[in-house]
């Protein structure tokens, strides 16, 4: 039992980085050009962006040029 008990603190503490590490991945992680360019024809329009609610909040001040798409460099500067 001795052996047990010395063994869990260095298992949770091992878990629980797993963890965070994969809560702070999740949270940087955001889609691929090509998965929203659903056309493909090189830009993202606001229809596409639609499918992801905070693409879709920030296509306004990402679309620089205001011609409402998004070429590789506007969607660069999402983060």
């Amino acid at each position: 039992m001795t052996r047990f008990s010395r063994m869990t603190p260095p298992a949770l503490l091992a878990s629980l980085g797993l963890l965070t590490a994969t809560a702070a991945l999740a949270a940087d992680d955001k889609p691929t050009f090509e998965s929203l360019d659903k056309n493909g024809d090189g830009k993202i329009s606001l229809s596409e962006a639609s499918n992801n609610d905070a693409l879709f909040v920030a296509f306004k001040s990402l679309d620089t040029n205001k011609d409402g798409e998004l070429t590789r460099d506007e969607y660069a500067k999402y983060k």
